[in-house]
């Protein structure tokens, strides 16, 4: 997409967050026991009529699939220990009879400015019957931009957690806890992962990135934490990508494996690596002294020189997800009547200057 575009469609999506809250455009909807709303897709829903909604959801375990297929939509637990959504499904079992992913995930996303805060979403596939394929907890469709998760845990038993996948799309993520089997971290486009932890259950790699369709896009990782099982490896990709990992500390349980591109005996599927090798990495810290891991980047030559924080640098001026959750969580304090819920922590990661 033309970065012109791009900076447009921030500001004018900007305008339309800050009226939300400001401007006494959005709606509150809440969800629980003895609630209007009993389950959290016929709150999704209901929601069609407003402009912006939230969805307030109180303690419990909510087994259901959820479609959201609207704009400008939050959908807050109490808290992520007590506000849980479960499935279990296998993508291979659900392709079956489907020609799509579309359902494939516990929560399914095909819009924009979407947030998620204060749940846990597992898929419980893998961890009930030992298959550790495909199965995904968060999946991002064709429509998928600005997608917040935070104060989240998003767990699976298998391959691809969290897989946010529009080519040109922009997600946040910020302290929150991913657990899963290979790649289970994967999105395509432009990530910022802050203040966040990483459990890998397979000698395979944690992250993945696609970021083929522009020389700019990138995942960026910062203050968080990975561990798992002895062995695991760090990342890889298939297509173009740009890892930065910045200020973030690493388990010696993580394999001497540098981030490395997956190749395939069959050419006809080969992707042209047309930026090279983009593996970034400052200020970490790991028992294990791998060469790979050492300085090749300072943060500094972009924050302040060109950028006023992280997230202006990574997605290039077009997005501050952290104004977007305060404005959400003044929008809770007011409405909610004193109901309770997590404090949002919206400290970003502080980078080394």
């Amino acid at each position: 997409m033309n970065r012109v575009i791009i900076i447009f469609l921030g500001v004018v999506f900007s305008f339309i967050a800050e009226a939300a809250f400001n401007e006494q455009q959005t709606k509150l909807y809440i969800v629980g026991k003895h609630q209007q709303y009993t389950n959290i897709q016929s709150a999704i829903d209901a929601s069609v009529e407003a402009l912006n909604a939230v969805i307030f959801i109180k303690p419990g375990v909510y087994e259901e699939r959820l479609f959201i297929t609207r704009n400008n939509i939050a959908l807050v637990g109490e808290s992520s220990k007590n506000t849980i959504i479960k499935t279990s499904i296998l993508r291979s079992d659900w392709r079956k009879t489907h020609p799509s992913d579309w359902g494939a995930a516990a929560v399914n996303i095909n819009g924009t400015d979407i947030a998620l805060v204060n749940l846990s979403i597992v898929n419980e596939y893998g961890l009930l019957t030992g298959d550790h394929e495909h199965q995904f907890a968060v999946r991002g469709f064709e429509l998928s931009d600005r997608i917040i998760t935070h104060n989240c845990n998003i767990i699976t038993g298998g391959a691809d957690t969290l897989s946010l996948w529009n080519k040109n799309g922009r997600y946040y993520h910020s302290h929150c806890y991913f657990e899963g089997h290979t790649d289970f971290v994967c999105p395509r486009g432009t990530a910022l992962i802050e203040n966040s932890k990483f459990y890998n259950q397979k000698r395979s790699a944690t992250i993945w990135h696609d970021g083929e369709l522009n020389s700019d896009y990138k995942l960026v990782v910062s203050e968080s934490e990975f561990d798992g099982i002895k062995g695991f490896w760090l990342a890889r990709h298939h297509y173009d990508a740009q890892f930065y990992l910045l200020n973030s500390s690493f388990s010696n349980n993580m394999a001497d494996k540098p981030i490395f591109r997956k190749r395939y005996n069959n050419k006809a599927v080969e992707r042209p690596n047309l930026y090279g090798q983009r593996y970034f990495f400052e200020g970490n810290r790991s028992e294990n002294q791998f060469s790979w891991l050492e300085d090749n980047f300072k943060t500094s030559d972009v924050i302040p020189k060109q950028y006023p924080d992280l997230a202006a640098w990574v997605f290039d001026n077009t997005w501050q997800p952290n104004q977007d959750l305060s404005r959400l969580s003044q929008f809770l304090i007011e409405s909610l009547n004193g109901q309770k819920f997590e404090p949002f922590n919206i400290n970003a990661a502080k980078t080394k200057m």
